[in-house]
């Protein structure tokens, strides 16, 4: 088993819950307090996961020492919204790190020409309280920041009873300056692979990517 995770921005916990699997301890933390909460009594059900409310700013002062697997998916890197704190961010991140231990980060490919030919993601329907909703992802691409609108629209039959736009603005990470960044950091060995963990990143090709990210070069 791995000795310790660090999920950063762990949402509803659910991945939180998978590492606990694997893990004899992971700790899962989120700036949302309502995040938390929803985590703590809805999914997390392992008794080796421990909550905290804290984002990146708070690395250095969350409890527990160095970690062998640090992992922050969902694009929640773009999200600090500039490359300062992006910077910042993976400094703290190598901080906590273990001399042996990987980080995973997930994010967005903010390639122009990739996001433009996928700027509506597929989308998600659900059905609640008679309704039935449907979910939609908008990309749209700026050198600096690229926004993202979460679209919610609740119908009844052809009728639409609810209408929702929330917009929220990423720093444009583009993969040149993610390394460079990673690089000065102090991180020696980065890896990237494409959306699906599979494959080597393909910059023509994949929407999203995983970089992993080593203290040491092998």
């Amino acid at each position: 088993k791995i000795s310790k995770v660090l999920d950063i921005g762990c949402g509803t916990g659910h991945h939180a819950e998978l590492f606990a699997e694997y893990a004899r301890e992971v700790v899962a933390i989120d700036p949302d307090s309502d995040m938390i909460d929803y985590a703590e009594n809805n999914i997390i059900k392992s008794k080796n996961i421990t909550l905290y409310r804290a984002g990146f700013e708070e690395l250095d002062r969350i409890p527990d020492g160095k970690f062998d697997l640090i992992t922050s998916i969902g694009n929640t890197l773009p999200l600090l919204g500039d490359r300062k704190k992006i910077k910042q961010a993976l400094k703290r991140i190598r901080g906590r790190l273990s001399e042996n231990g990987i980080a995973v980060l997930q994010f967005l490919n903010f390639s122009s020409k990739i996001i433009d030919k996928n700027n509506y993601y597929p989308p998600k329907v659900f059905k609640k309280d008679g309704l039935t909703y449907v979910f939609i992802k908008h990309f749209q691409y700026g050198k600096q920041k690229t926004r993202l609108d979460l679209i919610i629209t609740g119908l009844d039959g052809t009728s639409v009873k609810e209408f929702h736009v929330n917009s929220s603005y990423l720093a444009t990470l583009k993969v040149n300056i993610f390394k460079s960044m990673a690089t000065n950091s102090g991180f020696k060995r980065i890896e990237l692979i494409g959306a699906g963990g599979i494959d080597k990143f393909d910059p023509g090709k994949h929407i999203s990517l995983y970089a992993l990210l080593t203290r040491k070069e092998n």
